[in-house]
């Protein structure tokens, strides 16, 4: 429990209040000590007890006080303490210049210094110091504006106040900085209490703890980036369980459809022949392409992909991913047209994985508009690269289903028919593909003044210095929407 953070903190709050009491009750004693026994002339500071040393000192060297009046401003700098050092603190304490005088043993005056006053005598009442040489009074210094040390009975007890007095303030301030710090650590450590609280929900797996966030400091950002990956955390979870569901699903569907006609075949139901056969070969190769599919979205998404980059003629290949299913559409009833602008960039990329990006929007778009519909692919140049697009005139996409339609396996359609959808991978691994070629993919459904029809759009960056730089968010205008339409809107069924 000592280890907590709250009483650490506390801790170091009250070792640092004891510490300024103490040097605040110190300061003030020793400050009020030496108003006690110093003096100000000059703006220096001297002790009484120096000045009476150094004066005996001046007797017994010229054998009385011959040529004191000139020499005495230098005995007294003598006798100074600190130097000017001195005199700033003196000064910084309320300490102000005093009148020295010193008299002979008749009570003359011999010299003096200070600037308090211009009388000869003090007032009365003012202690002096008697200057003796071999046990005999040979004079006597006086000084003014200043106690003196031993002046009074009750300078022991006024230091005595005085630091009782400090020591009491001292305490109480320190007692008004306790609470408040108190108050302060509780701020403190009450957020990263619940923070603690939330992360220890989430080791036990329940992804739904949140903290309260409150403010804008740096707590308040910590609390919200915790949300955040929080949040991330819950989402990821859904999509693995998801993953696993959906991944199942798909596999099971043709391993169904195997083991059905093989246990026909074995028991007679279907001839053995090429054509009894198949039925295996066609689901075998769609799991194939299933297993290829999440092999490629797998290292994508690790960016382990491998890239053969080379330069790409962007208008030549989409000719020929065109002209390679011009035969499906065809066979559809789809009109197939593409066009291409003029000097287009050329592309920095791996030729066979843009081709695999065209492949499949146009194999979505193909499964998706019905007979009698158009399909429109552009290739334009924008932003120093290549903007291409796949426009079909089929139901088009639900508002809804319109910001998943790149997860992995989504199909609207949640009976997950083939009938209206594959395996759900082909936008998401053209979404991989082309985001590792440093470029965005977006759609657009339904069509702008329509109710149906969906555009596809990716774009490339035409040089190598350009990848990995921000993507252009504004595409080129739509192309011309097909001429034929639907008389009444098909329930959508999303790529």
């Amino acid at each position: 429990m000592s280890q907590r953070l709250w009483v650490k903190l506390l801790g170091a709050f009250a070792l640092i209040i004891l510490l300024g009491v103490g040097v605040t009750v110190l300061l003030t004693r020793q400050g009020t000590a030496t108003r006690f026994t110093h003096f100000m002339v000059d703006d220096q500071m001297f002790t009484p007890e120096h000045l009476q040393d150094d004066l005996v000192a001046y007797y017994q060297e010229h054998g009385g006080w011959q040529g004191i009046d000139a020499a005495f401003p230098q005995v007294v700098r003598h006798a100074s303490s600190g130097g000017m050092m001195g005199g700033v603190m003196g000064h910084a304490m309320g300490m102000y210049d005093s009148r020295i005088l010193l008299l002979d043993k008749s009570g003359a005056v011999l010299a003096r210094i200070g600037r308090r006053g211009q009388n000869s005598q003090l007032p009365a009442g003012v202690s002096g110091l008697s200057i003796r040489v071999d046990g005999r009074e040979v004079g006597r210094l006086l000084i003014d504006g200043e106690p003196m040390a031993g002046a009074g009975e009750g300078s022991s007890d006024l230091l005595t106040g005085v630091t009782r007095a400090a020591l009491i303030a001292g305490l109480l301030a320190g007692l008004v900085a306790f609470a408040l710090a108190i108050v302060l650590v509780r701020q403190i450590t009450h957020p990263l209490a619940a923070l603690h609280d939330a992360s220890q929900r989430i080791a036990q797996g329940d992804l739904s703890a949140r903290v309260s966030v409150q403010g804008e400091d740096e707590l308040s950002q910590l609390g919200g980036a915790f949300n955040r990956m929080a949040s991330a955390l819950e989402t990821q979870e859904a999509l693995r369980r998801n993953l696993m569901a959906d991944v199942a699903h798909e596999l099971r569907t043709p391993l169904t459809a195997i083991q059905g006609t093989v246990e026909a075949l074995q028991d007679g139901i279907f001839p053995l022949t090429s054509e009894g056969l198949n039925p295996i070969h066609e689901e075998t190769l769609l799991l194939g392409r299933l297993v290829e599919d999440l092999r490629t979205l797998a290292q994508a998404e690790a960016g382990h992909l491998s890239l053969s980059v080379a330069e790409v003629n962007g208008g030549e290949l989409a000719e020929r991913i065109v002209a390679a299913l011009l035969p499906s559409a065809q066979q559809a009833g789809i009109q197939l047209t593409l066009h291409v602008a003029a000097a287009l960039p050329p592309l920095w990329g791996d030729p066979q994985r843009i081709g695999q990006v065209l492949t499949n929007l146009l194999s979505n778009a193909l499964r998706h508009t019905p007979a009698g519909g158009e399909i429109v692919v552009q290739a334009a140049a924008q932003e120093k690269g290549i903007l291409f697009s796949v426009q079909d005139s089929g139901p088009g996409i639900d508002p809804a289903d319109l910001p998943h339609i790149f997860d992995r396996f989504y199909r609207g359609d949640r009976s997950r028919s083939r009938v209206t959808g594959g395996s759900g991978l082909g936008l998401t691994i053209a979404r991989q593909l082309v985001e590792a070629h440093a470029g965005r993919i977006w759609a657009e459904s339904p069509l702008p003044g329509r109710e149906t029809g969906t555009i596809f759009y990716f774009w490339l960056p035409g040089d190598r210095q350009s990848q990995g730089k921000p993507n252009p968010q504004s595409p080129i205008p739509s192309p011309q929407s097909p001429t034929s339409s639907s008389p009444t809107r098909p329930s959508p069924s999303p790529r």
